[in-house]
C-alpha cells in the first residue's frame, strides 16, 4: 500500500508536522512578510485573523515545517496544528509541504 510507505504519513511524522489537515478546527497565521537576509531568513508572522504580529529569523536551508515549528514553540502553546498562508495565497498550505525548503518561496 503506497499510503503506509510515504514517509511523510508515518506515526512520527505527523507527531511532529505543525500544519492542519483540511476541515480541522485550527487557528490561521499567516506569513506577512519571508525574505532572504545576511544568509538567513527573517520573517514576520501574523497570529490568528486579524492578531498580534511577531518577527523571527531562520536558517537558509529551513523549510515550513521548520517555520512552522518554530511559530508552534514560540507562539502557540496550546495549539498542536494550525494553518498557515504565505504571502499573495489565500490557501494554506498543505501538510505534505512540511518539507518545502523556504527558498523555493523567495
Amino acid at each position: 500500500d503506497p499510503l503506509k510507505a510515504d514517509p511523510l504519513l508515518s506515526p512520527d511524522a505527523v507527531a511532529v508536522n505543525p500544519f492542519a489537515v483540511h476541515g480541522s478546527k485550527s487557528m490561521v497565521c499567516t506569513v506577512l512578510e519571508l525574505r532572504a537576509v545576511e544568509g538567513r531568513f527573517r520573517f514576520r508572522v501574523a497570529l490568528g485573523l486579524g492578531g498580534q504580529a511577531f518577527e523571527g529569523s531562520l536558517a537558509r536551508s529551513a523549510t515550513l515545517g521548520d517555520l512552522g515549528r518554530h511559530i508552534r514553540v514560540s507562539r502557540l502553546d496550546q495549539e498542536r496544528c494550525f494553518y498557515l498562508v504565505l504571502p499573495g495565497s489565500e490557501t494554506p498550505v498543505s501538510a505534505l509541504d512540511v518539507n518545502r525548503p523556504l527558498t523555493d518561496l523567495v
